[in-house]
């Protein structure tokens, strides 16, 4: 039977449409999952769950966070901000060592750069979907006690003078990316953290 070639041309359109739809949403979850590619996390672990071994784990931390807080706010992206920890790498881990060495510990510490998977966590008014994020891994002695994790990049966590969402605007996330992470209470915004997650734990 021969199809009517008005037909064919609404199937046409129809399929053209459909491919439309389908590029658009390659193209937003693509731009959904460079939320991972811009963010940089920090994630300290103290030697032990004892008491004065946790408040050491915290003094490292103020530590650390005050050393790169100048060097984190000149850089434009998580690379710069990589290249400048790497680049200070024994510096950071002399200043938590002193740290460490106010307090009467003599521990070791070692920084590493790596790739970690974090559960979802909120900070400072936003939230990041559970996914492998690159990380900044500072290892105190044995590191088997809790640890404690943050936003090295964009400063979100660490820099309260400026709001969570104009620092991530000044960095590079795009509007879309900030309302996902800023709009949680959200229902089609929370499906989309959700969505983003499995997104990025198929492609990663």
């Amino acid at each position: 039977m021969k199809i009517p070639g008005k037909y064919i041309r609404v199937l046409l359109c129809l399929s053209l449409a459909a491919l439309a739809v389908l590029a658009f949403s390659a193209l937003s979850c693509r731009e959904e999952l460079d939320i991972y590619d811009k963010t940089l996390r920090l994630h300290i672990l103290a030697n032990s769950d004892t008491e004065t071994d946790q408040a050491a784990k915290l003094k490292v931390r103020d530590a650390v966070l005050s050393y790169l807080s100048d060097t984190l706010n000149e850089c434009d992206t998580k690379q710069d901000a990589e290249n400048a920890i790497t680049d200070l790498q024994s510096e950071i881990e002399a200043v938590a060592r002193q740290a460490l060495s106010r307090e009467g510990m003599d521990h070791t510490v070692k920084l590493t750069l790596t790739h970690e998977y974090y559960p979802e966590r909120a900070y400072e008014g936003i939230s990041l979907p559970a996914g492998k994020y690159s990380s900044v891994r500072i290892l105190i002695g044995e590191a088997e006690g809790q640890n404690w994790w943050c936003v090295l990049f964009p400063q979100v966590c660490t820099d309260t003078a400026t709001p969570p969402a104009e620092k991530m605007a000044q960095v590079g996330f795009t509007p879309n990316q900030i309302k996902i992470l800023t709009q949680q209470e959200e229902p089609s915004y929370r499906l989309k953290f959700k969505i983003l997650e499995l997104l990025q734990a198929l492609l990663k």
